[in-house]
Formats: C-alpha cells, structure tokens, sequence
C-alpha cells in the first residue's frame, strides 16, 4: 500500500545488457515524489537507458521497477502511469495543436468533449491556448516543445519523463524554457525526471541530480552538494570547471599527498603574494585571457602547470598574457577527491 513516503520511483539492482555491453550495471535509486530529478552525464553513461528502462521502452536484464511502490519491470509502457517528453516532440503534422494535445486521451478512451476540456486546461497550463488550431508547422521550437509538454501533462501521469527536451532549442530560448519548465513542475507537482548533458542546465532545474558515468551512479546530491563537494575527479571535472590536481601536482603546489580540486571563482590574481594565514601563493605567469563579458578566464602557469582563474572585474583590470602574477586561495577551498 502506498504512503505519502513510498517514492515515486524505486529502482532495485537495477541491470541493462545489449549483447556484452553492460548500459546500466546494478543500479539502486530512489526517486521523491514530487521532485524534479535529473540524471546527467555524458553520451554512452546509462542515463537514457535508465529512463527507457522506467517508461517500459526497454526490459531490465536484470532487477525491479517500482512505480509508485508497485512493480512494473514487465509492464508494458501503456500500463505504467508515466509519460514521456522527447527531444524531437513527435507531434503529428497532420493535427492541429489541440488534437495533438488530447491524442494521449483519445488514446486512452476518453469521450471528445472531455478530453477537448482536458486538452485545453493543458494548453493553458503552458500558455498556448490561443494557438489550439495552429498546426505545428506554424509554431516556433519554442512552442512546439510546449505543445509537447501540454500532451504528456494532459493524461496528468504520476510521473513525467524528459528526455533532453531543450536540446534542439537555442541558447536563450532554452535558458527561457528552463525557468518555464521549473515553474511548471511546481504548478503541477509531478514528479519530473530529466535526462541531459548539459550540467549547468541540470544545476539550474533540479532538486537533486545523479551523475552517470559507465552505467553507474558516480554521485547523487543537490546541485549544490555536486557543485562544492564533488566526490570524485570525474564529477568535478564534469560538473562546471573545476582545477583538478594530481597527487604530485598537489603535492608540488600545496604540499598535500592527494588529488584535490578548486573551483576557478574561488582563486584570486594579485600582483603580490598574500600572507594571510590558511592562504596559498603561488607564483605564475598568464599564459592566456579569455573574455566571457562579466568575467574573464585567465589561464596561469604555476610551477609548469596550468591553473585556471576566474577574475571577475570587480577585482580589477584582467592581467595581459605573459604577465607574472600570484594565483591565491585559501586552503579551506581545496577539495579531498576520492580519487
């Protein structure tokens, strides 16, 4: 019997095999009702198998789907109570926006009259409800991706999958959709599950983020908990740019025996050496500056290797190339890798 604790998706030893290719390997997650979740990390690393493997596309070769505490590993995908968003939409061009919407309904048996109802609250929902009649040829991406949302919200799933929806998207109609997509996961209070690459779009959405790495979780947190305490040098590598240091590197800059990392905003250029305690000072020479508008990453040699800063302007005019510098930070501000 489900409680208000039962998670919205168990997966248990969880195992996907494509001949003697391991996609997902033994794999144990829970999912939070209600929560906007994200599974991140590059090409080849699970996170779309997995979440073929939730919406019944694929069967586990091993292990157990729990939907809202019950198990539905062999269930067909029209009888798990999830929907999916794609990166290409899959609208038919034959329908206007509106049928489009309520075809999951129709689908489904729902009588004309109310899934017409039901298709236009969803509409709604997404703001589009002045473009029912338009077919999709006469939309934008940007409001095909919303009509493509307004479909899999219309049947209201316990679960809504997406995967990389905004991928096909540019730049700022993206980072728009971003904030719409959040705001309407609050509205609904859906459980959302979001497959991407793309780390700063999986920071800016969810509440938590799992990060694949060759069909496994390498680490499951907050978008703050992977961001500032990354727990390997996979995670902090992928994960926003990150200064990662050998264990002779470190051992050379820091005196330290271990591989640790430092975030670029948390370093400071300075023409001298700073002698607060707990601070480090290393001696460089810029061996590049890269404008990115409201800042500048400089790229600093320190004992023949490269460390990179992120100088904000507040701090001062960016250092020209093969100008001597000091790199500082505070020893609080490295991070311990496992490894």
């Amino acid at each position: 019997m489900r409680s208000d604790t039962t998670p919205a998706i168990k997966l248990v030893g969880l195992q996907k095999k494509f001949g003697s290719t391991i996609a997902v390997e033994n794999l144990d997650l829970e999912i939070r009702q209600g929560e906007f979740f994200s599974m991140l990390g590059p090409s080849g690393s699970g996170k779309t198998t997995v979440l073929r493997l939730i919406a019944g596309f694929e069967l586990a070769s091993a292990g157990t789907v729990f939907l809202d505490g019950k198990d539905v590993t062999q269930s067909a995908p029209f009888d798990r109570d999830v929907n999916t968003v794609f990166q290409d939409y899959a609208l038919f061009p034959h329908m206007n926006v509106i049928e489009n919407v309520a075809y999951g309904l129709r689908v489904r048996g729902v009588g004309k009259a109310e899934r017409l109802a039901a298709a236009a609250e969803a509409l709604a929902t997404v703001q589009l409800a002045a473009l029912a009649s338009r077919k999709p040829s006469e939309l934008s991406g940007g409001q095909r991706q919303r009509v493509a949302l307004a479909r899999a919200i219309a049947v209201r799933p316990k679960v809504l999958l997406l995967d990389e929806p905004l991928g096909a998207l540019d730049l700022k109609l993206r980072e728009q959709m971003q904030i719409e997509l959040k705001e309407l996961q609050r509205k609904l209070g859906i459980t959302f599950i979001f497959v991407t690459h793309d780390q700063e779009e999986a920071l800016t959405l969810s509440d938590r983020v799992a990060v694949f790495n060759n069909g496994r979780i390498e680490q499951l947190g907050t978008p703050r908990e992977l961001y500032e305490e990354p727990a390997s040098s996979f995670v902090a590598g992928f994960v926003g740019t990150s200064n990662i240091f050998s264990t002779s590197e470190s051992q050379k800059l820091v005196g330290t025996s271990s591989v640790v990392s430092i975030r670029p905003e948390r370093l400071r250029l300075s023409e001298a050496a700073s002698h607060d305690t707990g601070t480090v000072s290393l001696a460089g020479q810029v061996q590049e500056v890269i404008y990115l508008g409201a800042a500048v990453r400089v790229i600093v040699l320190c004992e023949q290797i490269p460390i990179t800063v992120l100088h904000q302007f507040d701090y001062g005019p960016a250092p020209e190339r093969e100008a001597s510098v000091f790199v500082s930070f505070k020893r609080t501000d490295l991070v311990s890798l496992g490894n």
